[in-house]
């Protein structure tokens, strides 16, 4: 078999299975060690997110479903948006395409409610029928939605606008109106610090609310929830005690080389919770001293972020405020929809799906460094039984791979996979040595390695 052709059949295997796995919708929940999502039957939750920020104010009816279905046939398995912005990004803000308004006078205690939903009806259809609509729609696409009641960033982060004086009664509303969406994670926070006692009573007060507007009593467990931090911060750094927290976010927006050592850093933390990198340099954005965010840039991202044990959600400029923002906008968001990084993910899906990512463990022990020696951000994770090892190569170079680490006989079985295309080039060979270099096919950017032995 055509070594292409055997990895596009693995790749739509892996896509089938996602789908009949998220038909369902049911309120995940943390695995049983503390390091990844799962379904009520404790079936592993693969997570590969796209920032829609603006995905509640700026698709009209008929354009949701193009955009869900795209991402959902990619692979993707969580969006994030807003309920609501108030910060210059999204544009104009407290305001939906359809010119509805989400609150009186801009006051999150008082929400602008209609009788009657009937879409038909500008009269009845309001912004919050709206929402549920969406939220709705993603269910309907496998999808789940990352639910922040407010992104602020804002005028001293937004303190103006949602305060302890608010934050309860606004997200006791926010938690009613939706308790019954399964398909919802919440998000506390929209791209804010918490770094002082008023800041924190300001989210401390709001997940609170939401938690009884969902429950109807301060249960933390009837809800799955996180925060949204700056960029260079984790919610860690803040909250990570917190009852209603039950996964962390970190953001390293330009800094994304160091995804590796944050997402470690927040891995090994006590007690463990899931980490998810929630933001980090998004496809062609111009706001990078780092520029270009190639497609390159985009996979090697993800790789980091899972080989530390994490979760990993992805960025397009062009997508996230589908099409509001000119500064960043560099084509039309659905054309943008279609690009390379996003369906590289998909091959990256895919590869660690068939390597059962939730039975890896990162160990950079693997790679063994010589005296002195510089190396790229390569790095490596091994099976819990040791039966196998993954090395992800961040650049074409050789590494010298312990394989001490490495059960079974003096056979040792490897793999590479081309994370651009996802062709495969396989082989066996008996190596007796307990440290040997590899070196990735030529004329590859990085690769994935996988070795194992009979």
């Amino acid at each position: 078999m055509d070594n292409r052709l055997k990895c596009l059949r693995i790749i739509g295997t892996g896509l089938l299975l996602c789908c009949l796995s998220l038909s369902s919708l049911a309120q995940l929940q943390i695995s049983d060690n503390g390091r990844y999502l799962t379904y009520p039957d404790n079936t592993p939750f693969f997570w590969l997110g796209d920032t829609g920020w603006g995905l509640f104010q700026k698709l009209k009816r008929e354009e949701v479903d193009h955009y869900f279905q795209t991402r959902a046939n990619q692979g993707f398995s969580v969006i994030h948006a807003a309920v609501c912005h108030i910060n210059p990004f999204v544009k104009p803000p407290l305001l939906n395409v359809y010119g509805d308004r989400p609150f009186t006078n801009a006051d999150p205690t008082m929400p602008l409610l209609t009788a009657g939903n009937d879409p038909a009806d500008s009269l009845a259809y309001d912004y919050w029928d709206h929402v549920e609509f969406i939220v709705d729609r993603a269910r309907e696409h496998g999808l789940y939605i990352v639910f922040l009641p407010v992104f602020t960033m804002a005028k001293d982060e937004g303190y103006d606008f949602i305060s302890p004086n608010n934050a309860y009664q606004y997200g006791k509303f926010i938690g009613d109106r939706f308790k019954d969406k399964k398909n919802i994670i919440w998000c506390i926070g929209g791209d804010v610090l918490a770094d002082n006692d008023y800041r924190k009573q300001t989210w401390n007060l709001l997940a609170k609310g939401v938690n009884e507007g969902v429950s109807g009593n301060e249960d933390y467990h009837e809800t799955l929830m996180t925060f949204h931090t700056r960029g260079g911060h984790s919610s860690t750094e803040f909250f990570h005690d917190a009852p209603w927290l039950d996964f962390h976010m970190l953001q390293t927006w330009a800094s994304y080389t160091r995804i590796y050592q944050a997402v470690s850093a927040d891995y090994n933390r006590i007690p463990i919770k899931p980490i998810l990198h929630g933001e980090g340099a998004y496809e062609e954005g111009p706001e990078y001293p780092t520029k270009p965010i190639t497609p390159y840039v985009i996979r090697k991202q993800m790789y980091w972020a899972m080989f530390a044990g994490g979760m990993h959600t992805y960025g397009n400029t062009s997508v996230w405020s589908f099409g509001t923002n000119d500064e960043y906008v560099k084509k039309d968001w659905k054309l943008a929809l279609e690009s390379q990084g996003a369906k590289q993910l998909t091959i990256a899906r895919n590869f660690f799906e068939s390597q059962h990512w939730w039975q890896l463990v990162p160990d950079q022990s693997i790679i063994v460094k010589e005296t002195n020696e510089e190396k790229p951000l390569s790095m490596a994770m091994r099976s819990d039984n040791s039966d196998k090892l993954v090395v992800y190569f961040s650049e074409n170079t050789s590494l010298n791979i312990d394989l001490t680490k490495l059960t079974g006989s003096s056979v040792v079985h490897g793999k590479w996979i081309n994370p651009e295309n996802g062709t495969i080039s396989a082989w066996e060979k008996s190596i007796n040595e307990n440290i040997t270099r590899l070196t990735p096919p030529e004329g590859w950017q990085d690769a994935l390695l996988v070795l194992s032995r009979d």
